[in-house]
């Protein structure tokens, strides 16, 4: 039964406020009548808002809602919906479950990921060759004369008629005034950090060729890396075999599995050991003696309990991973005289209407102002579930499509002294679709970086990645109690508890992870100064374990405007200095 104050937390987590009575008793009485629990009925909403341009609920809304969503769709979409499988329109690529000749039928033959992937997307490859100089503003750019229909190259009404642009939504710490135009290079210092391994993400791999036993090692050898670390936590000198039957309470490692082919439950709790400890045997988990806890299938945990029979362990306590430290290196910002601003955005970055680019133009104005040291861009550039992408209406290429932007992007900050960073997307149209994902191959004119990625800013390390990794552990994870914590800090937690950029297995359907490149490239080897984690969840900064936690949301939002994040990083004062003391965070709407 769905309370009236869940619900209200479930849609707040959409970034939508529920305040009138009377629209949560309507959602309540939805929840009832379909069958949908408060989170199912929320992701429902945004998807249908977003795409029919309603900034707000209302009773009407609801109503046409209702018509138009739920009763036409009652055996199909609310089955997904209870499973938390409805998204917005930037995501729909995550649900459709396309197989290779729906992608093809619908990106009206492009060539395979393989020969996409080892296109070059220079600047200069565009097929379409316009003319772009300083006499034409970014907006001209976006607005070829070779799209078609007109749909692609007209407005959006909805994010045009938006009147909060530039309003700061979220703050955390100090930040001073925006840089000048002065040319800011020699105060920044940026390198690549390998992830879990010793070289570097830097060009595409071979993917679809993993052996099951491959990754089946892999995945093993995750238990025994996290068991070594948690043992002296639990104050045991070793573990015992999963199954085997005690009277007496036992200390076990394993990672939390399903026990059927489903959403994750209380009942359907299962703890996989390793093969070396437990042989890879599973046993289910009674945790009804917990106060708290929270549990997705893939996590990584250690637990006391007692298993008389050897059917079932009685969990006493449980650790749900381990916090690895900071880095070694001093976090001093080593050439700076003063702080270092970053400025992060995440695609998609033009509205589902048309492929105007309007957000990226508005942001790209606002920076070519105030330019930033560095520039960070997540994918996706060109969503492959964009509906025009979707219904093939275009005229040219996609990749004719991408490299516009890129070039426009490299032109607007020519000589300006800002860094350009680029995080590929596997749900970009012209990037393989795997993860972790290679780099956009575009020559030397901008820094392209593989997604997952470990930046080292002037001393600070930052890691980002463009895969929504706080969405799909939200339709995954049980928590008890529900309303126990702050869902989303939780969330951000269990990225740094596990020690991966993407701890959740197996992943859903659209993500294809493969697990030997995760476990070389997407590992933390320590606990990142920053953490930037976009989302379709709403925008959040936390402090999280000694690491600052930034989602930035996206650009654009369905039909609307979203939200970047403008970073600013101060010289530390001393040699061991909170990072939290030094960083200013502003979430803005563009």
């Amino acid at each position: 039964m769905v309370s009236a104050t869940q619900i209200v937390e479930d849609f707040d987590t959409f970034g939508v406020t529920l305040q009138d009575a009377k629209l949560i008793e309507k959602c309540l009485d939805l929840c009832r009548a379909y069958g949908v629990d408060g989170e199912g009925i929320a992701a429902c909403w945004i998807s249908f808002a977003s795409n029919n341009g309603y900034d707000s609920l209302t009773p009407e809304g609801l109503d046409h809602f209702e018509r138009e969503e739920l009763t036409k769709n009652k055996k199909t979409s609310i089955k997904k919906t209870e499973n938390f499988q409805i998204y917005d329109a930037s995501t729909i690529d995550e649900i459709a479950g396309e197989d290779d000749n729906d992608l093809i039928v619908a990106y009206g033959g492009t060539p395979t990921p393989k020969q996409r992937s080892k296109r070059q997307l220079t600047p200069d490859n565009n097929i379409v060759k316009r003319h772009v100089g300083p006499s034409r503003s970014i907006s001209a750019q976006f607005s070829p004369a070779s799209m078609s229909p007109s749909v692609v190259t007209t407005p959006s009404q909805k994010y045009s008629s938006r009147n909060n642009a530039g309003n700061t939504v979220s703050s955390f710490g100090e930040m001073k005034k925006e840089n000048s135009k002065a040319d800011m290079r020699n105060n920044l210092e940026m390198r690549v950090i390998p992830m879990g391994g010793d070289e570097i993400l830097s060009q595409v791999y071979k993917y679809m060729f993993e052996k099951v036993r491959d990754a089946a090692d892999v995945l093993d050898d995750i238990i025994t890396s996290l068991a070594d670390q948690m043992i002296t936590d639990l104050n045991t000198e070793e573990y015992s075999q999963l199954t085997s039957p005690s009277n007496e309470a036992v200390c076990t490692v394993g990672r939390i599995c399903c026990d059927s082919v489903g959403r994750l439950n209380f009942a359907s709790v299962l703890l996989e050991g390793s093969r070396e400890i437990s042989g890879g045997s599973a046993v289910p988990l009674d945790l009804s003696h917990l106060s708290e806890f929270s549990l997705f299938p893939g996590q990584i945990v250690a637990v006391r309990g007692v298993n008389t029979t050897g059917n079932k362990l009685v969990v006493q306590e449980l650790l749900p991973g381990k916090v690895l430290p900071l880095p070694d290196s001093p976090d001093i910002i080593k050439n700076a005289t003063d702080a270092v601003q970053v400025v992060v955005a995440s695609g998609p970055f033009t509205t589902t209407d048309n492929l105007l680019y309007e957000p990226l133009t508005d942001l790209l104005s606002v920076l070519k102002e105030n330019p930033p040291h560095m520039l960070i861009l997540l994918g996706p550039l060109l969503d492959a579930a964009h509906p025009l992408v979707v219904e093939n209406q275009l005229a040219e290429t996609h990749e004719a499509v991408v490299s516009r932007c890129l070039r426009i992007i490299t032109s607007t900050f020519e000589n300006s002294g800002t860094e350009v960073v680029l995080v590929p997307s596997s749900r970009d149209v012209c990037c393989p679709t795997v993860y972790p994902t290679p780099p956009y191959d575009v020559g030397n004119s901008l820094t392209s970086v593989s997604d997952p990625v470990l930046l080292d800013i002037n001393g600070t390390v930052v890691a980002l990645t463009a895969t929504d990794i706080l969405f799909h552990l939200g339709k995954e994870e049980i928590s008890f109690p529900p309303q126990g914590s702050d869902r989303l800090g939780r969330l951000a937690r269990h990225i740094l508890r596990q020690q991966s950029m993407y701890p959740l297995y197996p992943p859903p359907e659209g993500i294809s992870v493969d697990q030997e490149q995760a476990d070389t490239n997407a590992r933390l080897p320590c606990t990142p100064h920053l953490l930037i984690l976009p989302s379709d969840l709403r925008y959040f900064v936390r402090e999280i374990e000694g690491c600052v936690v930034i989602n930035p949301e996206r650009l654009a939002k369905g039909v609307v405007g979203g939200t970047y994040a403008r970073l600013e990083i101060r010289p530390a004062t001393q040699e061991k200095c909170n990072v939290a003391e030094r960083v200013g965070v502003h979430i803005i709407k563009v």
